[in-house]
């Protein structure tokens, strides 16, 4: 939320140049060796500054170096958080405990759209304010569940008691909304990256779905499938800040947590007891796939062979990569743990 090496439009207009005149976006984006460059042709703010370097990075505050000179952890930013959470608990009865916890929230701060990749900013910070907005790791449902249940003593049976009792199961069960996907960079050209050394997200087009294909609907084929809609958003004007946020409605794919264990007790004597169990982690064995290209509304989608809509995709907007995926197969451990 700090730049301090930034072109402000204070200090552009102590030049006489404004982000909305073509003309000067042209000058900005100019080199300083070349006539386009206009009055700022050969005018370097210090010598030995190469005549290579655009006008944009000379008029820069301190334009020796090409970072934004951020500070370390700066305490700028907000963050809203509302929510409802219910909690039922049982306590060990029956051999059975669980505990379930439901969250719907809703969460809000001004750092997510200021720098929503490492060291790039994203919105204006002459305007934090308008940095307020859905918080990249906004999950408004979430639903969790863990018990146990360990079975009893079973009847008057002895040998059918003893076959039966003292197993168990437990498990972790974790349900919740996908994370937001950031919109597109804008890169309309001169990007405000070249002449400003800030950036901004592209707007959204009304009407426009973000999707091709529902990333939670198991009805598509990743492999051939491009599933964002490139248009669904466009460049704001060049110089110009988009106007584009998080949105509830643009989120990756759920992934939930599935983990369960199945075990016995075996008691020996009183002090004298083994437990074995085999824990699973993705029980179900769910696929899930790596989060789509996103970055580039305008990147070129392509296939092995682009004549055959069936083809594998290989690259461009929506495209997903599945040389590897988002979470690993099932997993199972065997434990024994010998008490005395």
């Amino acid at each position: 939320m700090v730049n301090y090496n930034y072109l402000s439009n204070d200090l552009l207009n102590s030049y006489g140049l404004s982000l909305k005149n073509p003309a000067d976006l042209t000058i900005l984006n100019a080199t300083l060796g070349s006539t386009a460059a206009g009055r700022f042709q050969n005018k370097v703010p210090f010598p030995g500054f190469p005549l290579t370097a655009t006008v944009a990075q000379s008029l820069r505050p301190f334009p020796q170096f090409s970072s934004g000179l951020a500070p370390l952890w700066a305490p700028l930013g907000n963050t809203w958080y509302d929510s409802l959470q219910i909690k039922a608990t049982k306590r060990y009865s029956h051999g059975l405990d669980f505990t379930y916890a439901f969250t719907w929230s809703k969460e809000l701060d001004t750092l997510s759209k200021m720098v929503t990749m490492p060291t790039v900013v994203i919105q204006d910070v002459q305007d934090r304010p308008s940095a307020k907005s859905l918080s990249a790791n906004s999950r408004p449902f979430i639903s969790g569940l863990g018990m146990n249940y360990t079975v009893p003593k079973w009847g008057t049976n002895k040998a059918l008691s003893l076959a039966l009792r003292d197993w168990t199961i437990g498990a972790f069960l974790q349900y919740t909304s996908g994370l937001p996907i950031a919109p597109p960079v804008a890169n309309a050209n001169p990007t405000l990256t070249a002449v400003t050394f800030q950036s901004s997200f592209q707007n959204r087009v009304p009407g426009e779905l973000l999707f091709t294909k529902d990333l939670n609907c198991h009805c598509f084929d990743p492999n051939t499938t491009f599933v964002l809609n490139p248009k669904a958003w466009n460049n704001p004007a060049p110089g110009q800040f988009g106007t584009a946020t998080f949105y509830n409605d643009y989120r990756q794919q759920r992934r939930p947590i599935e983990n369960v264990a199945v075990g016995r007790l075996f008691r020996f004597r009183e002090k004298l007891t083994l437990n074995m169990r085999i824990e699973f982690t993705n029980v179900f064995n769910r696929t899930f796939f790596n989060n789509p290209s996103s970055t580039n509304s305008q990147m070129v989608q392509s296939r092995v062979n682009n004549n055959d809509p069936n083809s594998q995709t290989t690259a461009g907007f929506g495209f997903i990569n599945n040389t590897t995926v988002a979470s690993p197969p099932r997993q199972g451990q065997i434990v024994a743990r010998f008490q005395f």
